[in-house]
């Protein structure tokens, strides 16, 4: 076999053939976080939300203005960095044998496409102890909003059945606002959110004409099914969520969007003293919580 000569022109050949393998992995891989997420640019080190404790609606305009984001509550996300590297043996591009590292390149494009799934994922399954904007957990019993008390988006002992999805979905449309006036949650439709285990159990309950006891499936129809593989771990959790509005129940807050760099210049300390050409990922970004009424969780 002839060696490969590594100069210039070649380097920037392999980069380029890298680059190609990372966009199409990139584009092919499937991502789940875009549907119950929303993605909010940022330009600084951290940013801050003063979440409104009800979403807005029209009002008479009867005497002045009535500015509707007086009662919010300040919930600050601070950016992080993230990043994923890969070292090719200077050898292997000698002898020319690169085709052992396609999959490791395309695995890469690949991880930095769920990058949101991957952190969404963290932050839902901390819901139950990290603080949403009103500064209780996300998924919590005792989320304020008097008059109408505190208010459940967190249910127990309640695992996945018609009845138990009819349980939660009308606990949500029922969610008022510091008003007293509902929140008018589900009116855009509503997300069924379940781990792999559950998948059959879920398009059951929404796509079934008939009960098991051959009655009418009130069900039909009330949400559409995602299934999450990360989900997994937690075979017996599931969550409704209402993404039929802008404003989604959870945040991805994007800094810098991961990108291919690559250290393969023959003078770079890691091909000169270690005989490794370089590429990595890396982005900015961190997960948080919009409104916690949007979505609920429950668990068997």
């Amino acid at each position: 076999m002839l060696a490969m000569l590594i100069n210039v022109p070649a380097i920037k050949a392999l980069n380029t053939s890298f680059q190609k393998l990372f966009d199409t992995a990139w584009r092919e891989s499937p991502e789940w976080g875009n549907k119950v997420a929303m993605t909010v640019p940022s330009s600084t080190r951290t940013n801050t939300y003063g979440w409104m404790k009800r979403l807005l609606k029209m009002r008479k305009w009867d005497g002045p203005r009535l500015i509707q984001n007086l009662g919010t509550h300040a919930y600050l996300l601070e950016n992080e960095p993230y990043e994923a590297t890969v070292g090719v043996d200077r050898d292997d591009i000698d002898d020319d044998n690169l085709g052992v590292y396609t999959p490791i390149v395309q695995e890469l494009g690949r991880t930095s496409r769920k990058w949101p799934d991957q952190l969404l994922k963290t932050a839902l399954q901390a819901g139950t102890t990290n603080l949403g904007f009103d500064g209780v957990a996300f998924f919590g019993a005792t989320h304020p909003l008097n008059p109408a008390g505190n208010q459940t988006n967190n249910f127990t002992t309640t695992a996945l059945s018609a009845t138990n999805f009819g349980v939660v979905r009308a606990a949500m449309r029922g969610f008022t606002g510091e008003d007293g006036e509902p929140l008018g949650v589900g009116e855009g439709g509503f997300l069924l959110v379940v781990p792999p285990q559950l998948e059959d159990t879920a398009n059951t309950i929404v796509t079934a004409a008939f009960g098991s006891s051959g009655q009418s499936n009130v069900q039909q129809g009330q949400a559409k099914v995602l299934v999450v593989p990360e989900l997994a771990n937690q075979g017996t959790t599931w969550y409704v969520a209402d993404v039929g509005a802008p404003i989604k129940p959870l945040i991805f807050q994007l800094r810098k969007p991961v990108q291919l760099v690559s250290k393969t210049t023959p003078t770079d300390d890691n091909v000169f003293n270690q005989r490794q050409f370089v590429w990595g990922t890396d982005g900015r970004g961190v997960a948080g919580y919009g409104p916690w009424f949007l979505m609920a969780r429950a668990i068997a």
